[in-house]
């Protein structure tokens, strides 16, 4: 297996979902599996209805990496926990809106 996404309803939501995350294997990063599942996951999203996707995520995850991968898929950034999971390391809300 190369990698995976997990995505679900948002709790108390009509048509908001959560992707909870986006795992590839080491070896096969920068190859287009993860924009591929992030693609995949918002079809099968959209297909249920689905307006809004939000993604919750490190500051640091990957360097940062994390929150530029959501932004170049077109996420763009709705909320900001300031030291959330420790000093310095804040929790980014992105949100994509599904035509």
């Amino acid at each position: 297996m190369l990698g995976y996404v997990c995505f679900g309803a948002t709790p108390m939501t009509a048509t908001t979902y959560d992707v909870y995350w986006i795992v590839v294997d080491a070896a096969a990063r920068g190859q287009g599996i993860g924009r591929a599942l992030l693609g995949e996951a918002e079809r099968q999203l959209a297909a249920r209805g689905a307006r809004t996707i939000r993604i919750e995520t490190s500051s640091l995850e990957g360097e940062g990496g994390a929150v530029r991968f959501y932004e170049r898929a077109g996420y763009r950034r709705v909320g900001l926990i300031e030291g959330f999971y420790r000093p310095g390391d804040d929790l980014v809300t992105l949100a994509k809106t599904l035509a």
